[in-house]
């Protein structure tokens, strides 16, 4: 492999004395350099100014160094400027704005300074001591966000036509008018709430409203309806307690203005308070404002005797004592729904204590969808629940779905709420009160077949949205896109992908609009990829199809210029200016530097089938210059399925230990094949697919059946973990944080959300179906550390103690065992560290180990000898 050491391993040692001793460890410590950027650059972002005029993207081609490149792609003139962030193009594409390192300039102690430029003659301008900015939607003013001080900033308004910047300290918000013209702030107190209401004409910096209050004012929001305010109250005992909400339309002209205010209203409850909490928002029509009250709470010990800082868990409990502190602030600041029609001077509660949570506004305002999961919990497996339709008008509740599991979501104009139901898609059409089944007369299956989790009923393939009225519903099959009105019911096939197995999906993002402008994103059984345009008569064209990775695509205003990222496994995303059929017009970018010495080869699809007959596929990846005839290791590489990786190119990295490329240039194969499960049987199941994946691979000549690695994380840990104790297959294994003890994890706490992993297991990736006393066999016949006295491979685990995910207990556990049974294991532990190691230090470090024992195992290098002999307390407190 010519040139291979040069740019992928450098070898480092270092002898240290300690007390006059040399360290055995460090001696001959590996310290790998990747050399990221010397195949290939980086392109980090880009963009493309609304007018399609002007391009912009970063290219990062060393460590924490990236040059923005700002190009005019008709004349090809351009700006460059280095080590920048959060570029912004202004709505009339005249200007640019960015980030950048402030350097000696640097002002209160802030690193970055925003840069101005000015597209046309490249003038800049710098603004220095801000965070962040953004264009008025007229394109007429800049507006700059100081450091965040004792609540409050500082505001720059930079005037871009008269080139003139206003001040405005002691900010704490701040919200613009659609259209650009006006500024609406409200200003700090010496005692640190906002006292003052104002607002400004950005033309000439004219003061049109003006409101002061003792108590402030918050949640400012301008829309098309007018500006929004809440102004907060006080009672008696000097407690915020509610608030007031304030309108203020026509500034600028004849001004109107009206407020809800709680003692206004006889019917309002006196418990009640208007609350902080939930932010008022409009229906489409702007007739309706939704808001929130939530009960009145007096702060202050209601019981003083109590002085011991306990918690209780109750068998009885709703909710387990840790997911309560998980959804603390969550249920604190609950509040129950109500709607004020300003213009006619009324209000309705519409939501109380007899329901749990609002699901959805309808966008007219018209309907709300209510849920309340009380009647079932404790939940022990999926999330039973009660759903609602409510009338805003009248305050009718229309129980709509009950004891269920399923969501449900309102139409585009809220004419209809859908859901999908015993493998149907179903809308409740709200005017005739009906259900109706959308999809009865579809023959080609709707429910995702490749669903293989615990529970019975499974999702469906998607939606693509619903036409502009409500006219038609856009929804997916396996691999097309089908139409159904649900006036007349009328069906529509609008893609022919199943006769050649191309999935179609709705490319971009945002409301449907069948059109020539439409989208499709096209994927095949072969793992090629690609964009195709929509035709309303069924002719679709296909822009863009092969073996490409993730395409992504951004549009000028009128769609007739496009920027695309284009990339396959081997060659660095690439930037091409685009027409509307996306012909390559111009390459802005050159990524690949390929230099001599180095071969890649496109990656391979397997095809293979499990013991149930269940067909299967898996990405295999190359190693640099391949040559025929020669026999290579092979990492492994699991979670649950990654074949969909076939075509992605991954950028090496040093701090990523799962990283695909990084194995491809030391030499090996990496093979990542799907996995599918059996409910109850996780482990076997994996065991199943991975072995007849890897056997199918060994039919080639060119991988050596006796140097195969196992890796994964996580769940893919966890796999990991329990294939060695089925088969010798794999000659070393590495898991990152697994699970190894499925009865200690069932009954422990997944940290990150407080949640009892009795919900996931029963529930989610886990798939036991039922809890471990009533299948306590398949729990342990499934769970690494019962069946490790048969491992034959030696493992090598890692985790952070700080694992709020899987606790590193589950590592103690598996290296206690395979210690106790004498069996090759070592586990890495982190200090502070979660269920991904993140620290700069920490990641090059695990890195590096993990290639020097795979190294070792795979290609019989001379081995670390942290590997050997491990390394005593006493050597690493000696080493600090």
């Amino acid at each position: 492999m010519i040139g291979l050491k040069k740019v992928i391993l450098t070898f480092c040692v270092y002898l240290i004395g300690v007390g006059g001793m040399g360290n055995v460890w460090a001696s001959n410590k590996t310290i790998r350099d990747f050399h990221e950027f010397e195949l290939w650059h980086k392109l980090l972002q880009y963009g493309l100014s609304p007018s399609g005029e002007w391009a912009m993207w970063r290219i990062q081609a060393a460590e924490k160094t990236d040059t923005l490149f700002v190009r005019h792609i008709a004349s090809g003139k351009e700006y460059k400027y280095k080590n920048t962030s959060a570029p912004e193009f202004s709505k009339d594409s005249h200007w640019i704005v960015f980030s950048e390192p402030a350097g000696e300039n640097a002002a209160a102690g802030i690193a970055y300074q925003v840069k101005l430029v000015c597209l046309a003659n490249g003038e800049e301008q710098i603004f220095r001591g801000m965070e962040s900015f953004t264009f008025t939607n007229d394109s007429k003013h800049l507006i700059l966000k100081g450091v965040n001080t004792e609540n409050a900033v500082e505001l720059n308004l930079y005037d871009l036509e008269k080139k003139r910047v206003k001040n405005i300290a002691n900010i704490q918000e701040y919200t613009v008018d659609p259209t650009g013209k006006y500024l609406a702030y409200t200003l700090k107190t010496e005692k640190g709430l906002s006292n003052s209401l104002e607002v400004l004409e950005l033309n000439d910096y004219r003061l049109l409203f003006l409101e002061n209050d003792k108590n402030g004012y918050e949640k400012l929001k301008w829309t098309d309806h007018g500006l929004l305010f809440m102004k907060m109250l006080s009672d008696s005992t000097g407690q915020k307690q509610g608030r007031e909400i304030h309108v203020v339309r026509n500034i600028g002209n004849k001004q109107q203005a009206c407020c809800f205010a709680a003692e206004a209203w006889a019917d309002f409850p006196a418990n009640m308070k208007i609350s902080e909490y939930y932010t008022p928002q409009w229906s489409a029509d702007g007739k309706k404002l939704f808001f929130g009250i939530a009960p009145k709470r007096y702060q202050g010990k209601s019981r003083a005797e109590v002085t011991a800082d306990v918690d209780i868990w109750h068998w009885k409990d709703q909710e387990i004592q840790s997911r309560q502190k998980n959804r603390y602030y969550l249920n604190r600041s609950r509040t129950y729904l109500c709607v004020w029609w300003p213009e006619e001077n009324r209000w309705r509660q519409l939501a109380d204590s007899s329901l749990f949570d609002i699901a959805g506004i309808s966008a007219d305002g018209a309907f709300v969808l209510a849920v309340d999961d009380r009647p079932y919990r404790p939940h022990y497996r999926e999330l039973h629940r009660d759903i609602y339709v409510i009338q805003t008008e009248t305050g009718k509740r229309t129980r709509l779905l009950e004891n269920t599991i399923l969501s449900a979501s309102f139409s585009r104009e809220g004419k209809y709420v859908y859901y999908f139901k015993n493998k149907n898609w179903w809308a409740y059409d709200l005017a005739k009160e009906e259900y109706i089944n959308l999809t009865a007369q579809v023959t080609t299956g709707l429910s995702d077949i490749y669903y293989d989790g615990p529970i019975d009923i499974a999702p469906s393939f998607g939606i693509a949205g619903w036409l502009k009225e409500d006219k038609a519903f856009w929804f997916y099959d396996e691999y097309d896109i089908w139409s159904v009105e649900p006036a007349t019911l009328k069906l529509k096939r609008l893609t022919r992908g199943r006769e050649d197995k191309i999935t179609f999906r709705k490319f971009q993002r945002g409301v449907l609009t069948p059109g020539c402008n439409l989208l499709l994103r096209a994927t095949g059984d072969d793992g090629a990829s690609g964009i195709y345009r929509f035709d309303p008569k069924g002719h679709h064209r296909p822009l863009l199809y092969g073996p490409f990775g993730t395409l992504r695509l951004e549009q000028s205003a009128d769609k007739k210029t496009n920027l695309l990222g284009w990339a396959d496994n081997i060659t660095a995303p690439e930037l091409f200016v685009c027409d509307e059929n996306l012909n390559r017009l111009q390459q802005l970018t050159h990524t690949n530097l390929r230099p001599p010495g180095f071969i890649f080869r496109k990656s391979e699809l397997i095809r293979y089938k499990n013991s149930r007959g269940k067909e299967l596929k898996g990405a295999l990846f190359y190693p640099v210059n391949y040559r025929e005839g020669q026999s290579y290791p092979m990492i492994v590489h699991i979670y649950e399925k990654l074949s969909q990786h076939l075509n992605d190119f991954v950028f090496p990295s040093a701090s990523d230990l799962y990283n695909t490329m990084n194995y491809v240039l030391q030499g090996y194969f990496v093979f990542q094949p799907d996995i599918t499960y059996e409910v109850n049987r996780p482990g076997e199941s994996a065991v199943d697919c991975v072995t007849a994946a890897v056997r199918q691979v060994l039919k080639r000549e060119d991988i050596d059946p006796a140097r195969l690695g196992l890796i994964g994380h996580s769940w893919g840990a966890y796999q990991t973990a329990y294939i060695i104790t089925q088969t010798p297959l794999f000659a070393a294994a590495v898991a990152g944080a697994p699970l190894t003890d499925m009865i200690s994890m069932y009954n422990s706490i997944y940290w990150e959300s407080g949640r009892s992993n009795q919900e996931m297991f029963e529930t989610g990736q886990a798939r036991f179906r039922l809890p471990w006393w009533q299948i306590s066999r398949q729990y342990i016949c499934n769970s690494p550390v019962f069946q490790a006295e048969n491992i034959q491979t030696p493992l090598l685990m890692i985790f952070g103690t700080e694992d709020q995910a899987v606790d590193w207990s589950q590592g103690l556990e598996m290296y206690i065992t395979m210690r106790r049974l004498g069996k090759p294991c070592i586990l890495l532990t982190y200090e502070g560290e979660g269920h991904t190691i993140g620290g700069q230090m920490n990641t090059l470090d695990q890195t590096g180990r993990v290639m020097d024992y795979f190294d070792y195992y795979l290609k019989k290098t001379v081995a670390a000898d942290w590997i050997l002999e491990g390394r005593t307390y006493l050597k690493k407190k000696g080493e600090e």
